[in-house]
């Protein structure tokens, strides 16, 4: 059993590098260590030491938003009437990484390991930019070319964005009492730092532009007040020097009616409130979604818009493009469970600690990560305003991975106060 364990926690380790890299790699990964978690739990000692590593809170906040669209799928259509039901799955890898990822040493190899994973997938990144910076630099009408790596062009976008948020909150926050290799460490973390901003620059998602203003104004208000300022004067005096095809697709955040891409989510919400409206203790399945879709866009007089600029797939016309008005119209009453999960048993054990307060340079590691885990915690919630990142396996395993560190610190911080 102890051979199935370390070899649990090799591929445990590997989990986060492998979701910059491959789709289909991280998907199959998390398939055997779920699959080596259930055979460790047939002994009773590996039970008791899962109990014994998981933040209560958590593990029932996590149960509980699995179950519940399984619930309303039951009485309302029937177990897999919703096409991303099955989805919620994925979320329960929560309990094998917090198994095998059980102390400090390999929480940190762990940690290192989605570095490495960004990094690479950095560095791939901008070679493909080069390659392709004529089709990059010329856009045609609303067509802007993303500039992704492996997975979904705006899960690559997000995923980038919070690793920027922890680059950011070491290079603040993290100190070494050697100077020597502060300095090696700080270096390459700017370094990294710069290449990844770069990157999410010419990806030109304007999500990430907007998630990216509070959440590196939290970081510097943490830092020093002072640099918050200087901040916005560096976003507007930046903004003038972009090329024309990132300034002018920025534009569209707030002439959203005037680009497609902004457009269509908006009509999209409307008609996930509109179905909420009829159907508000249940949602709706996926095929009375279709039907009332179709028929709401025609209503509206913008099905020919949606069929030019979009496409009228069945089930893509039910992407509500919000991770809230999504899980709303699919599961109605169910968003309470969401709601509890994401806005109450998560805040409640992540701002349950506060290495920043110690001020221990010994513990300098941990109060980077804390403020890293609360901006990219934000992160994550304004990302979702646009995006249906709970039904996504990148965005979930990411949130995962941010949930076994808040777990870790969760049941560790009292010992280190």
């Amino acid at each position: 059993m102890k051979k199935l364990n370390n070899f649990g926690y090799i591929l445990s380790v590997l989990f986060p590098m492998t979701l910059f890299l491959s789709y289909k790699g991280e998907q199959t990964l998390g398939y055997i260590i779920s699959a080596l978690f259930l055979i460790t739990m047939f002994s009773e000692k590996n039970r008791n030491s899962l109990k014994a590593l998981t933040d209560n809170k958590l593990s029932l906040g996590v149960s509980i938003f699995v179950i519940v669209p399984f619930v309303i799928s039951l009485f309302s259509g029937g177990l897999f009437s919703r096409v991303d039901t099955v989805h919620y799955f994925y979320w329960l890898i929560f309990f094998p990484l917090v198994y095998f990822i059980d102390n400090e040493k390999k929480l940190w190899y762990f940690l290192i390991s989605f570095l490495v994973g960004g990094i690479i997938s950095l560095i791939i990144t901008l070679i493909i930019f080069i390659k392709n910076y004529n089709e990059w630099a010329n856009p045609s009408g609303f067509e802007y070319p993303r500039v992704y790596f492996a997975i979904q062009t705006q899960d690559f976008a997000n995923i980038m964005c919070i690793l920027f948020l922890f680059l950011l909150s070491f290079i603040f926050f993290y100190k070494n009492k050697d100077r020597r290799k502060n300095f090696i460490i700080k270096s390459f973390l700017i370094c990294i730092s710069l290449l990844n901003l770069f990157i999410i620059i010419v990806n030109r998602s304007k999500m990430v532009y907007i998630c990216l203003i509070p959440t590196v104004v939290y970081i510097l208000y943490k830092k020093n007040k002072r640099y918050i300022l200087g901040f916005f004067f560096l976003c507007l005096g930046g903004y003038f020097l972009l090329p024309q095809s990132i300034s002018q697709r920025l534009q569209y955040i707030i002439k959203y009616r005037q680009d497609p891409s902004s457009n269509l989510r908006i009509l999209f919400w409307e008609a996930a409130i509109a179905s909420s409206k009829k159907s508000p203790f249940f949602g709706m399945s996926t095929e009375k979604r279709i039907k009332f879709n179709i028929n709401h866009f025609k209503s509206e007089g913008v099905i020919d818009y949606i069929a030019k600029n979009y496409g009228l797939d069945e089930v893509g016309i039910t992407n509500t493009h919000s991770m809230y008005l999504h899980y709303l119209a699919n599961y109605g009453m169910g968003i309470l469970s969401l709601i509890y999960f994401l806005f109450w048993i998560v805040p409640s054990r992540l701002f349950k600690f506060n290495y920043y307060k110690i001020q221990d340079i010994s513990l300098s590691h941990y109060t980077a990560l804390e403020i890293g885990l609360k901006a990219s915690y934000f992160a994550y919630l304004i990302q979702g305003i646009t995006e249906f990142n709970l039904n996504k396996k990148p965005m979930i395993f990411v949130f995962v991975i941010i949930l076994v560190v808040i777990n870790f610190i969760s049941k560790d911080f009292s010992d280190k106060k």
